[in-house]
């Protein structure tokens, strides 16, 4: 099995990726790059890495739910507001 391409993986892939596969040192580098390359951002340790990775991980989850969410209602499966009321937002 080959390794993914880290270089054409989006940050939110890499992360993921990174999130699956803790021991993947080269993946980890590789999104390390990645945060280093953003205004604002200095990883100065591995725990600073891991720390801002938490932090944001569940925004994404909120995004990505809510993406879901109104992909879902377009389709016409259910409305946006029974899923809501579902999931308990």
């Amino acid at each position: 099995m080959s390794k993914p391409n880290f270089q054409q993986m989006s940050k939110q892939e890499l992360r993921a990726y990174v999130l699956e596969h803790r021991d993947d040192q080269e993946a980890f580098y590789a999104l390390t790059n990645k945060l280093k390359e953003e205004p604002g951002i200095e990883i100065t340790s591995m725990e600073q890495l891991r720390k801002l990775i938490e932090e944001n991980r569940d925004k994404t989850d909120v995004k990505d739910a809510r993406v879901i969410l109104e992909s879902a209602s377009q389709i016409g499966t259910k409305s946006l507001e029974d899923l809501k009321r579902k999931l308990g937002q």
